[in-house]
């Protein structure tokens, strides 16, 4: 069971079922597996709205916002004390908690080892402050982001005609999706 406020716990776990001498294995710093603040995600989520809502394409989505705007700003700004982390509702917070107790539970009748404190699969967080009214990103944090698209689109031309079969998988939605396979199901069906 992993345990959040022990940041190592994992990699002692692992040295001590392999074997391995103690404080062997250690962290990879990487800024770009942080959470975004609230202010960060809500900049986000407006960002997404314009880039949808004015047609896109998804190949120079995931290029400028992705890979670009969203990874540069991870990389190159640190969440400072004012800055406001997404918080989970109180009713979901309960929620998780009791399913959480549940599963618990069913893990321990399995007779399986554990490794760790399993009655953290059902703590409940600590009650926090409410939320500002508005989040607000700081200008250097915006200017990262702004930097990070532009890097990217610098960085190589965007092609903006993709033939659909050189659409990935996730790039496609869901209902182009279900109509190619509307499509190709049937012939398969017939050859068996």
């Amino acid at each position: 069971m992993v345990d959040d406020r022990d940041r190592g716990g994992l990699m002692r776990a692992f040295e001590t079922l392999l074997g391995l001498p103690e404080n062997l294995l250690q962290p990879v710093p990487d800024a770009a597996n942080r959470s975004l603040t609230l202010a960060e995600t809500e900049m986000l989520r407006n960002l997404n709205k314009e880039f949808r809502g004015n047609g896109l394409q998804d190949e120079l989505y995931s290029k400028l916002v992705r890979n670009g705007a969203v990874m540069h700003m991870k990389n190159a700004c640190s969440p400072t004390s004012p800055d406001v982390k997404i918080r989970t509702p109180a009713w979901a917070v309960g929620a998780a908690a009791g399913i959480g107790a549940e599963m618990a539970g069913n893990i321990a009748r399995t007779g399986v080892r554990i490794v760790g404190d399993l009655s953290l699969l059902s703590a409940a967080p600590q009650a926090v402050e409410p939320l500002p009214e508005e989040p607000r990103i700081a200008p250097e944090v915006a200017a990262q982001a702004l930097y990070g698209a532009l890097a990217a689109a610098a960085a190589a031309p965007v092609r903006h005609t993709t033939p659909a079969k050189a659409r990935r998988v996730h790039q496609t939605s869901s209902k182009e999706l279900v109509k190619v396979l509307g499509h190709r199901c049937p012939k398969k069906l017939r050859w068996h």
